[in-house]
């Protein structure tokens, strides 16, 4: 058997995602960072972004939002606000989302969240990014 890591994606509503990789890369406040069999021992907060896995020699992404990545023993347990497989995603709303956002993120009135216009971008384009 292939030198593997188990890799879980799960949300407070349900575990999205559970299967064996041999490698993914996933989206941390450091910038992307990759993950191979026997990685050391981390735990991290994930940014929104796309999680790429390589399974099979294939590769298959994941949109997720803000959370954790504990990884142990060839074990990945990641821990999000929501995640999305690219079927699961609306291309058009996510595309609607994200212009909704940079129209939030240009408007100079002090009524604007810009944290939350910014976030929901960063958001829009990891769902526009997996589907890709």
């Amino acid at each position: 058997m292939a030198d593997l890591i188990r890799l879980e994606v799960v949300t407070p509503e349900k575990e999205v995602f559970s299967t064996m990789v041999e490698s993914f890369v996933f989206p941390s406040v450091m910038g992307n960072t990759g993950v191979l069999y026997n990685h050391a021992p981390l735990l991290t907060v994930l940014e929104p972004g796309v999680i790429t896995y390589k399974k099979d020699n294939t590769e298959g992404k994941l949109a997720v939002s803000n959370g954790f990545l504990e990884l142990k023993n060839n074990i990945a347990e990641i821990l999000v606000s929501s995640a999305e497989l690219p079927e699961e995603i609306d291309t058009a709303r996510a595309e609607a989302a994200a212009e909704r956002a940079r129209e939030r993120l240009q408007d100079k009135s002090k009524d604007i969240d810009h944290a939350r216009a910014e976030a929901a971008l960063k958001r829009a384009l990891a769902r526009l990014k997996a589907v890709q």
